[in-house]
């Protein structure tokens, strides 16, 4: 997949480049009083990003005005904040998220192998990063942040947010809100999707290939954010075969449609009760399931947190005192092959010839 500015030299990769931000008083008005109106701005890999801004076909000047915003500095430079803080540009196009030195350590560390996996896998579900950041207010501190691609933008109401890691551990509900959303994890899960076999087939191999990437850079902790648009009025009883319309579309149509791999993907959605356990029930051995038609919204996110000490403390500390196969904080290559495993149970393959025999 051919870039628009050409081939990067690896200098590219190192690259940082300085600007002065400043606002005057009308710039400004919604800034809280006292706030700084003087910035200095810093670009990492600039040339890299324009890069991908341009395969994405997103204006450069577009997202200037989306990231460089007054409401964004102030959020980026607000004090008091502790850890990550992840919001929204105001055209809800964008993810902005404050990052850790280390963290920024790791993504510049990867960019050049993560530049080469988007060019070579132009359906990779992982979130495009788009810029990385610092900004420090004139007599504040530096403030590192990356801009990444907004999986679950939609013009369609998503009823349901899930974040998917594979774990268990302490991996429910607990008043986690993204974006004004809640935000559900593995345990509140209680749907499969069916999908198109082709389509499942296809989300599992590009699954395979970007986790390949992320556990041969030593990345763990990642998830799929996943968002669920459901069709109430398409609640089945007896259902036999596909119950979308465009069920059948091939990948390519889907993309020609909805512009990147991973958005509006038609499924049917068998919601199904837990045990005490939290384990979803097979769809098999529920009397009355529930079936919808719904799109579905996902790609991975996090992708920033590698391997190291702190998390290999956090294995050693909790394998002690829970089962180590339901810690979040596992070696790269098993959390691969947990993630896999787990995604490959929640997306199964539609059988055209299936009866569920819905009971009323």
């Amino acid at each position: 997949m051919a870039m628009g500015r050409g081939e990067l030299s690896p200098q590219d990769f190192k690259a940082t480049k300085n600007n002065w931000i400043q606002y005057t008083k009308k710039n400004n008005i919604r800034l809280p009083q006292g706030s700084y109106t003087d910035f200095e701005w810093k670009d990492y890999c600039p040339a890299v990003f324009r890069n991908i801004l341009e395969l994405e076909k997103i204006d450069y000047a577009d997202y200037m005005l989306s990231v460089c915003g007054d409401e964004t500095l102030r959020e980026v430079s607000s004090p008091g904040r502790i850890g990550n803080v992840i919001f929204l540009s105001n055209d809800d196009r964008f993810v902005i998220k404050t990052l850790r030195k280390s963290e920024v350590k790791v993504l510049r560390e990867m960019l050049p192998k993560y530049y080469r996996h988007l060019k070579k896998h132009g359906f990779s579900l992982l979130t495009t990063l788009y810029g990385l950041h610092v900004v420090r207010p004139i007599g504040g501190i530096k403030v590192y942040f990356a801009v990444m691609s907004n999986v679950l933008q939609s013009d369609l109401h998503l009823h349901r947010r899930y974040d998917l890691k594979g774990s268990s551990r302490g991996r429910n509900f607990n008043k986690v809100i993204v974006h004004e959303e809640i935000v559900y994890k593995d345990i509140d899960l209680d749907f499969y999707f069916y999908l198109e076999p082709s389509l499942r087939n296809k989300i599992l191999s590009q699954l395979k290939y970007d986790c390949e990437f992320l556990e041969a850079e030593g990345i763990m902790d990642y998830s799929l954010l996943l968002g669920v648009h459901i069709d109430a009025s398409s609640r089945q009883g007896t259902r036999t075969g596909p119950v979308h319309d465009n069920a059948d579309l091939t990948v390519a149509d889907i993309l020609k449609h909805n512009g990147r791999f991973g958005a509006k993907l038609p499924a049917s959605a068998v919601r199904t009760p837990r045990n005490e356990m939290g384990i979803v029930s097979s769809p098999s051995r529920v009397r009355v399931p529930e079936c919808y038609n719904v799109l579905l919204y996902f790609g991975i996110i996090d992708i920033f947190q590698n391997y190291n000490v702190i998390k290999r403390l956090e294995h050693a500390y909790k394998s002690i005192q829970y089962d180590s196969k339901s810690i979040s904080a596992v070696n790269p290559k098993v959390y691969s092959s947990r993630f896999q495993d787990f995604l490959a149970k929640v997306f199964l393959a539609r059988e055209s010839n299936k009866n569920w025999n819905f009971e009323y």
